[in-house]
């Protein structure tokens, strides 16, 4: 972290990073609402859990994690919703649990709306969301995937009883459905990319839903007719537009610093003889680092925090030993900074265990 030199300035800096880090100690423990939902003015909180596998077959269960890790995604670019998916191991849990506002079988028990809510209260989240894969259905020359999700989101405070604080005995909530949708690849080989893309497809509905419009207003991008000659005609002029912005969009003293600055730079994962090793350097902003966190997730699957918060300020590299080979692994980090400013989450290149 940076060194203050000893200077009547310099104290007063000190205090006062020492009070924001005491306030983010004694903070109501659960809230889910990160630096990101703090510069998002009236952003709704929500807390998604894992969607299940609730198919005839019963045999979705990797679509579903799949559908789950890329809704995961999707809800960090969202400027009206903060979305976080639950995860029993993550921070916020362990604080709950340590601090009484959760036990251990809110945590344990079956995922359903009344539990869900007792869950969403001691995050002072907006809403919960439940989430189920109904079908998957591959088909046609060339390939299609489509993936069938039905979700259910319960309004915290509106399931709260006013007077005893607990969750109603009849939760109501705003269910609806969505088909993530992928093809265009020729029958014949592994149709596990086009399944990735269908739940993308279907996580990308997920939240237009969420942000309060219908599904059926979801346009896909590109599937609008148009004049071919008007197609090349907008994209030239697509293309100088940001040709011009490209070369005038540097320096400047005097303008605001990017979003990016924030998170670490020249990222890379390599694997090595021990496992995988993750180097970056970090970020080039003036704000002073609290520490890093660090997740992974194992071929397309759900991201799992793995740093164990022991990843410091002054680290730029972090072994990940806990590996399988022939597993396809993609890392991401995010910064926490001691004034509460917490970065999004930067991705690293995809490594294969050897």
């Amino acid at each position: 972290m940076t060194r203050l030199r000893c200077s009547g300035l310099a104290r007063n800096v000190s205090y006062t990073l020492i009070a924001a880090l005491l306030f983010g100690i004694i903070a109501p423990s659960g809230s889910i609402i990160s630096g990101r939902a703090a510069a998002q003015t009236g952003a709704k909180t929500i807390l998604a859990f894992p969607a299940v596998d609730e198919s005839e077959e019963g045999n979705l269960g990797d679509v579903a994690a799949r559908v789950t890790s890329a809704l995961a995604l999707a809800g960090r670019d969202q400027a009206t919703v903060d979305l976080e998916v639950f995860s029993p191991s993550s921070p916020m849990v362990r604080r709950a649990l340590a601090d009484g506002s959760l036990r251990a079988a809110d945590i344990d028990a079956p995922k359903d709306a009344a539990n869900a809510l007792i869950i969403g209260q001691a995050f002072r989240v907006d809403s919960v969301i439940l989430l189920s894969v109904q079908s998957l259905t591959l088909s046609g020359d060339p390939r299609s995937a489509e993936i069938a999700v039905m979700g259910t989101e319960y309004d915290v405070a509106s399931n709260v009883d006013a007077d005893t604080g607990a969750i109603v005995a009849s939760p109501t909530g705003n269910t609806f459905g969505v088909s993530g949708v992928a093809k265009g690849r020729q029958a014949g080989g592994d149709d596990t990319g086009l399944i990735r893309l269908a739940a993308k497809n279907a996580a990308d509905k997920i939240m237009h839903v969420l942000s309060g419009k219908s599904a059926e207003e979801f346009v896909e991008r590109g599937t609008q007719p148009k004049k071919r000659s008007n197609t090349w005609r907008w994209l030239a002029v697509a293309l100088v537009i940001g040709a011009l912005v490209a070369v005038t969009s540097g320096g400047g003293d005097d303008e605001p610093v990017p979003a990016d600055e924030t998170i670490p730079t020249q990222r890379s994962a390599k694997a090595t003889t021990d496992g995988i090793l993750l180097t970056w350097r970090a970020p080039t902003t003036t704000k002073i680092i609290y520490k890093y966190e660090i997740q992974r997730s194992a071929d397309g699957g759900v991201f799992v925090r793995i740093d164990g918060d022991k990843v410091g300020p002054d680290d730029t590299r972090f072994t990940d030993f806990d590996i399988t080979a022939g597993t396809a692994y993609v890392y991401q980090i995010r910064v926490l900074y001691t004034d509460g400013y917490t970065s999004q989450w930067a991705t690293f290149n995809q490594v294969v265990a050897p």
